[in-house]
């Protein structure tokens, strides 16, 4: 989501919600075009820099798993194969 740093957490699930319930692309494009220049505006009051264009073809799936780190998608699962986690799995 564009701008999601600057956002709070209300104003991220408003965004999201709104999302959910734009039916066409252009109502989506139209809604992401006007979030834009809404956190550009929002960027430069508070001195922040943000990318000139907004992240096309990624959905908030697609920036939070940027967020996850490396590593996270990579392995065999939560709780799977050795370690801490699964050391518990077969005992009482």
């Amino acid at each position: 989501m564009y701008g999601a740093q600057l956002m709070t957490d209300a104003e991220r699930t408003e965004y999201q919600t709104k999302m959910r319930s734009l039916k066409t692309k252009a109502e989506k494009q139209a809604f992401r075009a006007e979030h834009h220049e809404l956190m550009k505006t929002r960027a430069a009051e508070r001195g922040v820099t943000l990318p000139d264009a907004p992240m096309s073809g990624q959905g908030t799936q697609g920036h939070k798993g940027s967020e996850m780190g490396e590593g996270m998608a990579t392995g065999s699962g939560m709780g799977q194969g050795s370690g801490a986690s699964g050391a518990g799995k077969g005992g009482k």
